[in-house]
């Protein structure tokens, strides 16, 4: 038998699956920056190159997003925890301080890791979500940060490579002097 649970439950579970974190960024009508932190972005297929995210039916970037068509998804590196819960709070000036430059689908925040360049292709309405599938018409990495941040169990952190390989057989990975990364944890996002 399955126990019934509640919104916090499913919510704590969910902190179990580590995520990466993006900050979605386009233009309203007047051609002001608007953006949202996103946790919910992932690759959809290769060919053609789709990209799917998830936001919320009441967020006023939702309507931003479908006026412009298209948005910029900055891929946070490990040290932009506040960056992320700057872009998280309502009601304020999410770009305030932020140090950005102007791409034709949004904004690209300068400190990022990565920027992807999409295209809206469809939504589908999914309870209190709007799924959004979007193509990648370009991209672009920062070749001097290469380690991520990523959300879990409601703390920021990093990514710590293991010597074991991804695919049987296949050998290690070598790394540029020889160690490993280590998780950087920043404290707890309220709210």
């Amino acid at each position: 038998m399955v126990a019934p649970f509640d919104t916090t439950d499913f919510r704590r579970t969910l902190g179990y699956l580590p995520t990466g974190v993006t900050i979605i960024t386009t233009t309203d009508p007047f051609g002001r920056p608007v953006g949202m932190a996103c946790n919910s972005f992932v690759s959809v297929s290769l060919k053609p190159p789709l990209v799917m995210l998830c936001v919320g039916n009441a967020s006023s970037t939702l309507v931003d997003l479908r006026q412009s068509g298209g948005f910029c998804a900055n891929i946070l590196g490990s040290g932009q925890g506040q960056l992320c819960r700057q872009f998280s709070v309502k009601d304020i000036d999410r770009f305030a301080g932020v140090r950005w430059t102007d791409s034709a689908v949004g904004p690209e925040l300068c400190d990022a890791i990565a920027w992807m360049s999409c295209s809206i292709d469809v939504e589908h309405v999914a309870g209190d979500h709007v799924i959004i599938i979007a193509e990648v018409i370009g991209l672009r990495v920062n070749q001097d940060e290469s380690e991520p941040l990523v959300f879990h169990r409601g703390m920021f952190g990093s990514f710590r490579e293991t010597a074991e390989p991804l695919a049987a057989g296949a050998p290690p990975r070598p790394r540029a002097g020889g160690g490993t990364r280590a998780p950087s944890v920043a404290p707890s996002t309220t709210g």
